[in-house]
């Protein structure tokens, strides 16, 4: 008698995991920032359509959606983020991005400091594996590519684009995110694991003028410093907290600028909080221009906003387990990161349990030499998110593709 086995649900090949990394590191050296994220929507198009995927494009401006069906069964949708940062990368690695671009008027480096690429390369490596492994699931992968999420603004645009009414309803959307913790260490928690934030751009008016004769026009540099300081404090009686990200203003040494601009982003664990928080930045900037003389009223401008983002607890308990199960190394998550994703709108407007995790993709040579820096605080510092610098291992993507595979064959292995 013959018998066959049912090919593992969540076991890479040599042959694909080395495709993964092949495909992590072309799209590393090739990021394109929100709403331009042109060349990597039509690779990730290829990908599912060679997949056998159904595919739409051009969801909610370079989105990209693919379905994958494999008979009667649960229905798993899966995310990842398409666009990069306006970063300068100083990795020097040999894949590492050159890229140059325009953004608001100044010359910027882009790089997939967020790792977003990892996401990419992940999921896409996801879907080919289950499409030749449909003996070991049933049922319907729904694979989600977003544009735009560093704004804040893809979840919703797909949605307003139709998303849901695109694809069957989701028992269950997965996303994940790589940290810079030790290389294939899942972190996961129940409720909020993620918080609120709302980006603000100001700007003041001032006169302009020489230096030495600050007291006869309007310092826009010392209204800027007043309301940064008033703005603080209004946060902090609020349970916020502020971060100045940006400032841009001033030609020379010797001259008052007659134009300053900050970018601010206000985080918390209440979006509603926030919301009013925001409200009251905008009309202390305001009182205190005024105060100060400036020519024209402040401006207070609202460019990007998150919402809380939050696991399902039996749906995330369920992915715990069967990571577990597969000897992942998972730990609990103990309080939400401080970070701020829009997925959280994408669960809410596709009706659907969420369940979110970070993966950690730092070399493990660097976590070992930190660990023995004397210097080093109980929690060593190691490139991180959204810094140059950051540069997650090349088996990543490998163990990012297993974490997808195993949390999604919780609902879909056979």
């Amino acid at each position: 008698m013959t018998t066959t086995t049912a090919p593992d649900l969540a076991t890479l090949s040599d042959d694909r995991a080395e495709h993964a990394r092949e495909l992590y590191r072309s799209l590393h050296a090739a990021p394109e920032l929100s709403r331009r994220e042109r060349e990597t929507s039509a690779r990730a198009l290829a990908h599912l359509r060679a997949a056998g995927a159904g595919v739409r494009a051009r969801v909610g401006g370079h989105g990209v959606v693919g379905v994958l069906r494999n008979g009667e069964g649960p229905v798993v949708a899966v995310r990842a983020e398409l666009d990069a940062l306006a970063v300068l990368e100083s990795t020097g690695l040999p894949y590492a991005s050159s890229r140059r671009t325009t953004l608001g008027g100044r010359q910027v480096g882009v790089s997939h400091a967020c790792g977003h690429d990892v996401h990419v390369a992940a999921l896409l490596t996801a879907v080919e594996h289950l499409a030749a492994a449909r003996d070991a699931w049933a049922g319907t992968l729904v694979a989600i590519l977003e544009p735009d999420e560093e704004s804040g603004r893809g979840a919703a645009a797909m949605l307003a684009d139709g998303l849901a009414r695109t694809v069957p309803r989701p028992d269950v959307l997965l996303a994940q995110h790589v940290s810079p913790d030790p290389l294939g260490a899942v972190t996961i928690g129940a409720g909020a694991v993620l918080s609120s934030s709302v980006a603000l751009a100001l700007t003041l008016h001032g006169t302009g003028g020489h230096v030495a004769f600050a007291d006869e026009g309007v310092d826009t540099v010392a209204v800027l410093l007043d309301v940064l300081a008033a703005a603080g404090d209004l946060a902090r009686e609020a349970g916020a907290e502020l971060t100045v990200s940006a400032v841009h203003g001033g030609a020379s040494h010797n001259t008052l600028p007659h134009v300053v601009r900050a970018d601010l982003v206000l985080r918390g664990a209440d979006a509603h909080v926030l919301g009013v928080v925001a409200d009251e930045v905008g009309v202390l900037a305001r009182h205190l221009a005024d105060r100060a003389g400036c020519p024209r009223p402040a401006e207070v401008e609202r460019v990007a906003s998150f919402g809380d983002v939050r696991n399902e607890p039996r749906a995330a308990q369920r992915v715990h387990r069967a990571l577990v199960g597969r000897r992942v190394p998972t730990y609990v998550l103990t309080r939400p990161s401080p970070a701020s994703d829009d997925v959280g709108a994408l669960a809410r407007g596709l009706r659907c349990p969420l369940v979110y995790w970070f993966l950690g993709v730092s070399d493990p040579a660097l976590v070992a030499e930190a660990a023995l820096d004397p210097r080093a605080s109980a929690a060593p510092a190691l490139p991180g998110n959204h810094a140059p610098d950051f540069a997650p291992h090349p088996d990543a993507v490998v163990h990012a593709t297993r974490a997808l595979l195993v949390a999604a064959g919780a609902w879909l292995a056979r």
